[in-house]
C-alpha cells in the first residue's frame, strides 16, 4: 500500500484534501468518486500526488 495526498478542488475552492492509502492511483480515484462526499457533487481538478 502507498499513501497518496489528494486534493480536489471546483475552480477555486478547496473541497478536499486528504491522504489515502491505496495500491495505485485508480484505487484512489475509485475511493474519492465512490465513497466520499465527491459523489455527485461537481469539482474541475483532482490531483493525486504520491507521498
Amino acid at each position: 500500500m502507498n499513501e497518496y495526498k489528494v486534493t480536489v478542488r471546483n475552480g477555486s475552492t478547496l473541497i478536499l484534501s486528504e491522504i489515502i492509502k491505496a495500491e495505485d492511483e485508480r484505487e484512489v480515484l475509485g475511493t474519492l468518486l465512490i465513497s466520499s462526499e465527491l459523489f455527485n457533487q461537481p469539482f474541475t481538478d483532482i490531483k493525486i500526488l504520491e507521498s
